[in-house]
């Protein structure tokens, strides 16, 4: 079998190297390209990043998620500096613009570039997925099993979006690979941290993390508190060098029809608007975004694998989600992506040696049995030496 395997892993790495090449082919964008793009021009003129971001899109224009389409997005196409503040919602993703600043640096269109970041992420998730499965599965049940994790619609979508969830599901993955299957917490925990600098509220993910490990005891306080500073530290040097507008700029920017001017606009909005948003959204985050079906199958695996650090994992992710969908109320399933890598992969080994656990537990019945009836047929059996005296 290991042999077999060495075999099938070349059309397997093959097939999502193309699969890799037809997401930056054939991407999809939406009006969030123009932000990452704005945040990415080298200049703090408003007019300048204002006509780089517009005549980078302008091959891409025909895109219907990117057409000036409504009066927030014709307002901010003609007005300059009405552009240049929609900034910093996008820049507090500073290690994806970084990536697309020097991608372009070298010679690569703005759009290719951001959707390329999550077209070789992909492809990486890819050989993750593989590793982390391979001590379990070999041949083609690992190949079978690896290709429908990642072909899943909610992870497969993610290649070809220029926005930076698909890096953050490579970068939050990795650390659970670690933390779950290489026992190195303390490294795991620190691409969680990492992640925070690819999108900011994987801080809920990170901070749930870092809580479970030290409940488990496999982290010490000490390390805790510094993973716990490093995270909180992160979060509020980002958003304060974004120029982060806040909470209640971001809810009306992305649910009530846009701010044109979100850094000379107070904002006031009732409780109500925000419980209206909670239950609009939450048919798109339960059944469109597959919450529900990930919480069944996650239910499934923790069933099957009660005590491990997998059980406490899938608890987390699932948690993370939840809280974040609290925070902010759009379902759309690429929020906290890793929970549809993690629930699947933890499903699949929990099926393995629960598979193995019965095979042993059979196989040592079937001794027993052996054992008992070679005695029975032993205690039966006449002695010789009885025998040969009765016979006389």
């Amino acid at each position: 079998m290991p042999k077999l395997s060495r075999y099938i892993v070349l059309p397997y790495v093959g097939f999502f190297l193309l699969l890799s090449a037809y997401a930056v082919l054939q991407p999809e964008y939406s009006w969030d390209l123009l932000g990452y793009i704005g945040s990415a021009v080298d200049s703090t003129d408003a007019r300048t990043i204002h006509d780089v971001a517009f005549d980078a899109i302008r091959p891409v224009s025909a895109k219907k998620d990117i057409q000036v389409d409504n009066p927030y997005r014709v307002d901010v196409a003609a007005n300059a500096y009405h552009f240049a503040e929609q900034m910093p919602f996008y820049s507090i993703k500073p290690v994806y613009v970084a990536l697309i600043k020097g991608e372009h640096r070298l010679g690569m269109p703005f759009p290719r570039a951001a959707v390329a970041i999550s077209a070789v992420s992909n492809f990486l998730l890819a050989l993750l997925v593989w590793r982390w499965l391979s001590p379990y599965l070999a041949g083609l049940p690992l190949a079978a099993s690896c290709t429908l994790i990642m072909l899943s619609p909610n992870i497969l979508e993610l290649s070809r979006w220029a926005t930076p969830d698909g890096l953050a599901t490579l970068a939050a993955a990795l650390g659970v690979y670690l933390i779950l299957e290489r026992n190195l917490y303390f490294w795991g925990c620190s691409f969680l941290v990492f992640d925070i600098w690819v999108r900011t509220d994987v801080l809920v993910l990170a901070g749930i993390v870092f809580l479970v490990l030290l409940l488990r005891g496999k982290l010490d306080f000490a390390q805790f508190a510094s993973l716990c500073a490093l995270s909180l530290g992160s979060y509020f040097a980002i958003n304060y060098f974004a120029g982060n507008y806040g909470w209640p700029a971001l809810f009306y920017n992305s649910f009530l029809g846009g701010l044109t001017t979100p850094g000379e606009t107070i904002l006031h909005f009732s409780r109500s608007a925000y419980l209206h948003q909670v239950v609009r959204g939450a048919y798109l985050w339960l059944i469109s975004g597959s919450f529900a079906l990930y919480l069944l199958l996650g239910g499934l695996a923790i069933w099957l694998n009660r005590t491990s650090l997998y059980s406490d994992m899938i608890a987390a992710v699932l948690a993370a989600r939840a809280v974040s969908y609290g925070l902010y109320p759009n379902g759309d399933q690429r929020y906290t992506a890793v929970l549809f890598v993690l629930i699947p992969v933890a499903l699949v080994i929990a099926i393995r040696l629960s598979t193995l656990r019965a095979s042993a537990s059979t196989a040592g019945r079937q001794v027993n049995e052996t054992s008992l009836g070679g005695l029975s047929t032993a205690n039966l059996s006449p002695d010789p030496a009885v025998s040969g005296t009765i016979a006389r």
